[in-house]
């Protein structure tokens, strides 16, 4: 209603309150009078705290209004007068309501110990808007980096070398080991804690570790997608291969192209994630063994196998045992068969959406009594049109 031209209606009050209990940035389309009344922009802040934006500056210099837009949105600090963003008070309301409103906050502030710890505590990626001197505090990083180990790119040199530190960041998040001394990237222990929490994290170690095979073997076991981030020359060790495929079958991607041909290591990968079949040999993936074994595990891993095992009846069967929807990747021929089509339905009924044709009413939808649509007869005469 107040974004149309009527000037009257700009500077209607009733009108206005109107339509703030509907959206306080409704301020914006007020008249300047409304914009400097106290009432109307108290309503506002108290249902939109960035709604401040739009007051008079007179009113932007108001403590106890101010302190009622931070409490709704604490990034509403921005908007406040200078003199504010210096008011303890008022900023300390607005980092427990948003951590990253400290940005807004003066530099003073922005070195006092309770309104930092507010912020930290709120969101720990607030302390690279704090002074240099609680970016190089031990306690208040070590609370940040529990919270979110991300943080530690924040942190002063000194404390991104401090082995507790950063043992407590990886944990959280391991890519946060690219902010680490190369010191504690060449640490075992440092880079194990961050690759179990994220297995790419690996690339971020220093090369003597990355070179070590007894180091790999360990990280494998951990996290096998680390494979990726691993030296060639260990992607074709069948040990560490298969070591990765058991955590986790989709390393196999990430595997030497003849151990993808491998039948034992394709079949470990399989058992742990049948959609492996994907990055298995082309050889493989035409094995009727090997693409049972990986439907039987995901129905879904049929749309890997070669076209000749997507005509077989008696693997279509088995993936559709485990997963309905696999249907859809069995060739027209298999999708018009009976069984296959009980099977497939029994598991997941969505799998109808595959069907080629609806199967004879004498047999499996009698069985199942589905409703076929009507049949329009064409030997009655049509009634002409009026």
């Amino acid at each position: 209603m107040l974004m149309c031209p009527s000037q009257d209606l700009h500077a209607d009050r009733k009108v206005f309150l109107e339509a703030v209990l509907h959206d306080g940035m409704a301020l914006r389309f007020a008249s300047e009078k409304l914009r400097d009344d106290r009432e109307s922009v108290l309503k506002s802040v108290k249902k939109t705290g960035g709604a401040l934006m739009y007051a008079s500056q007179r009113l932007r210099a108001d403590r106890d209004l101010c302190l009622e837009a931070v409490k709704r949105d604490g990034l509403a600090l921005q908007f406040a007068s200078e003199k504010l963003r210096s008011d303890r008070d008022s900023v300390l309301e607005a980092v427990k309501r948003t951590g990253g409103a400290l940005v807004y906050a003066s530099p003073q502030l922005r070195a006092d110990s309770e309104v930092v710890s507010e912020a930290v505590q709120q969101d720990a990626r607030a302390l690279r808007f704090a002074s240099q001197k609680f970016r190089a505090d031990h306690d208040v990083v070590l609370s940040a980096v529990q919270q979110d180990g991300s943080a530690l790119g924040c942190a002063s040199r000194e404390l991104r070398s401090d082995r507790a530190v950063v043992l407590e960041a990886v944990k959280r998040d391991g890519k946060s080991l690219i902010c680490v001394s190369k010191e504690l990237r060449a640490d075992r222990e440092v880079v194990l804690e961050a690759v179990k929490q994220d297995g790419m994290s690996l690339r971020f170690a220093m090369p003597e570790l990355c070179n070590d095979r007894n180091f790999i073997l360990e990280v494998v076991r951990h996290q096998g997608m680390a494979l990726s981030c691993a030296p060639i020359v260990f992607r074709a060790d069948r040990e560490i291969v298969v070591e990765a495929v058991r955590q986790e079958g989709m390393a196999l991607r990430f595997a030497a192209q003849e151990l993808r041909a491998d039948r034992a290591i394709v079949r470990e990968a399989l058992k742990q994630n049948g959609r492996a079949l994907v990055y298995a040999s082309a050889s493989l993936r035409a094995d009727r063994k090997v693409v049972l074994e990986a439907v039987q595990q995901d129905g879904k891993a049929l749309v890997c196998a070669d076209v000749a095992l997507r005509d077989d009846l008696g693997v279509v069967l088995e993936a559709v045992k485990q997963d309905g929807m696999a249907l859809q990747f069995a060739t027209q021929r298999v999708r018009m068969d009976d069984e296959v089509i009980s099977k497939a339905i029994q598991n997941n009924p969505i799998a109808q959406l595959f069907l080629i044709k609806a199967p004879a009413p004498s047999t499996w939808a009698t069985r199942h009594k589905v409703c076929q649509p009507p049949v329009r007869s064409w030997s009655k005469p049509m009634l002409a049109c009026r």
